[in-house]
Order: C-alpha cells, then structure tokens, then sequence
C-alpha cells in the first residue's frame, strides 16, 4: 500500500542549505510543440518549437537573513549567480542544478509575519535526480513582531504605516549558442539591467497633505525610504546560584536560562525613486488611507 507523503516529510534545499519557514514551493516545466505542415499532405509530425521553460517558485516566512537576496545581482564577470535547488522525500529528490532568480518580493502588514515569495528560472534539466541536499542549517530563527518593524517613507512620522509591500524584478537573459553540445543548456545567462524596484505603503492618514499631481510632474522631486526588520534570538546564558538558597525550581531550570539578543534579518534603503500613484480610500467602515506607490532602478 502507497502512503501520501506529508509535509513534513519533504524538506527544501538551496545550494546544500535546508530552507526553514517554507510555506509553498512550486516547480514546473512546460514544452511547447509546433506541427510541421507539407504541401500535398498537411500535417506530418510534432517537433520541440522553443527551448523548454522551467520555474520553481518558493514562499516562506521572514524568519532569517534572507538567502535568496544574493542572487539578485550580477557576478564580476557580469553573468547572473545561478545556485542549484531541490524538494527532498524519502531519498528522492525532485530539483535543479541552474536556477536563476527572476523576481523576489516581501510583504508585512500589523498582525501577519512577514512573508516573502521569490520565482526562479530554470535554464537547464530539472526533475528527479537532482538533489541540493547538504548539512548546512540556519544559524538561527525568529519571528519579528510588529515592534521590530521599522519603516521611513513620506508621512510615516505622523500616521500609521500598516502595511508594505517590496519587489525586485531582476529578469535573465539567456545567450545560446549553435556550437553548444547541447543546444538546451545557455551558453551564458546575463542579468537584464537595470534591476526596477517597487515598493508601496499603506497609511493611515491624520494630518498627511497629498501630493498636488502637477506639482510632481513640474518638480520631478525623489523621493526616499527604508526598510528595517529585526529579531529577536534567544542565547543560552548560564546562570550561578548560591548554595544556602532555597528555590522551587529543578536543577535544570537552574543551569541555563535564556537572553534576547536583536539581529537585523532585513536592510534596505534607497533615495533616487519616484512616486507612481498615490491612492486614497475611505468608507463607512473604515478610517481613511492612503496607499503610495514607488518605483526606482539600480544598476
């Protein structure tokens, strides 16, 4: 008898890291097939039209320095970091050996853990087999709470930011060559420049003046934010007792206890962006807010 395998039986690793705080991952791959047509006969067979397309995408929660930040970029020889990646269960493994981040986004909002979504291009094979299993673990884990939040944006002094959202599109291009032994695999996969960076604010308005919509366009004023997310970790601290006291406590309450250290999981800043669209909502239900949009780019 098969038995379905649970979730907590299969575990994600990137590049011999496991991955905690994993919510969903999805992986896919699809071929696109054209016909070929002949005069006198029509249709004859299917052939492979474009090369194969394959894309994992992964959501978790911000419980740790984020490790799929590193591969936003580009290398010094300007190619994309690629990294390998697999779902493992019951010494199986359905992975990759080249993926390539494509777009990586966070959001928050009071009362919710932050959570971040990030999609990977696969240039390559993918599917069973290919295993990025390893030893190495995260070094810690923490839940931030809203007190470990800070957010600067315009207005965020005098009303209430409840919510984030903050993307990164940093699509690949892949370079094929007719030399290449195997015409599927690039022959190199260049990051697109430059990266565009959105991000949009949430506000609870009390005394913040909108922007005059002319006033932008005639000024062409940027504007700045940033972006700030501690937590908490918990450290083994030994603690020494005298003998003539009396508590009610076990000998293993005694020998270690526990001390809250703040660590910075997450750090943006960026001053050259500009602001897109400014939109404002009230009902009857509601106080009113205000949602700001930003878009900037980095090379």
């Amino acid at each position: 008898m098969k038995n379905a395998i649970l979730n907590y039986e299969n575990i994600f690793y990137l590049d011999g890291q496991a991955i905690s705080g994993v919510i969903s991952v999805d992986g896919s791959y699809s071929i696109n097939y054209g016909p070929i047509n002949t005069i006198g006969y029509g249709y004859n067979k299917q052939v492979i039209a474009d090369v194969p397309t394959a894309e994992f995408n992964i959501n978790k929660y911000l419980l740790y320095n984020e490790p799929l930040l590193n591969y936003t970029g580009q290398k010094n020889n300007l190619e994309a970091p690629s990294f390998a990646g697999s779902i493992n269960y019951n010494n199986k493994s359905i992975g990759f050996e080249s993926g390539y981040l494509n777009s990586f986004g966070l959001s928050c909002s009071v009362g919710d853990i932050p959570q971040t979504s990030a999609n990977i291009q696969v240039f390559g094979d993918i599917g069973s087999g290919y295993s990025a299993y390893g030893t190495r673990q995260t070094r810690y884990m923490t839940v931030p709470q809203v007190k470990d939040i800070t957010i600067t944006c315009s207005g965020s002094s005098s009303n209430r930011i409840t919510s984030f959202d903050y993307s990164i599109n940093c699509p690949k291009k892949p370079v094929y060559i007719l030399q290449s032994t195997n015409n599927y695999i690039p022959y190199e996969v260049l990051s697109e420049l430059p990266i565009e960076i959105n991000v949009s604010f949430n506000l609870e308005v009390d005394d913040y003046a909108a922007k005059k919509l002319y006033e932008q366009l005639n000024n062409d004023t940027d504007s700045s934010f940033s972006l700030l997310i501690k937590g908490m970790v918990f450290e083994d601290q030994k603690l020494s007792v005298a003998l003539n006291q009396d508590l009610d406590v076990g000998l293993g309450d005694l020998i270690v206890a526990r001390q809250l250290v703040g660590v910075t999981i997450f750090s943006q800043s960026f001053n050259n962006f500009k602001l897109v669209t400014q939109e404002f909502s009230s009902n009857a239900d509601d106080i009113l807010s205000v949602k700001l949009n930003y878009k900037g780019y980095l090379n």
